[in-house]
């Protein structure tokens, strides 16, 4: 048994959501806001649900990404993205430019883009702090930041 998220492109409603479940058996649950459905699939591999939902759902949902909830041994997530035919070929060509496969190639991306946000993250953080240590002492800062943390 796997479960698999789905985020969707757009919040769906309850008739939308009801509809996806009389066309399909599959176990789902919705987020409090629509945007999100976790489905529950039996499946040989999780690849395997991923495609067994893909047939049932993929055209009666506004499917943003398809994800596993769970990492692998290898601590990586599933994930399945549908594409337009022209962006779908256009990654198939970058990645046979880089001898990879296109699997590989965009698990390279994400991994670079993810690895972008945690450097510009960090950035911002440091600007901010440097700012803070302007006006404020390391004792004031660490106070209110403790404080704010308790309330958390």
């Amino acid at each position: 048994m796997y479960a698999i998220e789905i985020v969707l492109t757009r919040a769906v409603g309850a008739v939308e959501l009801r509809a996806a479940q009389q066309r399909s058996p599959l176990a789902m649950a919705s987020s409090d806001d629509g945007s999100h459905l976790v489905v529950l699939v039996s499946a040989k591999s999780e690849p395997r649900a991923v495609r067994r939902i893909w047939k049932r759902l993929g055209d009666t949902l506004p499917v943003d990404v398809f994800c596993g909830l769970f990492p692998g041994i290898d601590r990586s997530y599933l994930m399945s993205i549908p594409m337009e035919p022209d962006t779908e070929e256009r990654l198939r060509n970058l990645a046979a430019d880089a001898g990879q496969t296109p699997e590989e190639y965009l698990h390279a991306a994400v991994a670079q883009a993810l690895a972008r946000d945690r450097t510009s993250r960090r950035a911002r953080l440091a600007c901010a702090l440097s700012r803070l240590f302007r006006e404020f002492t390391p004792e004031e800062i660490t106070a209110e930041a403790a404080q704010r943390i308790s309330r958390i």
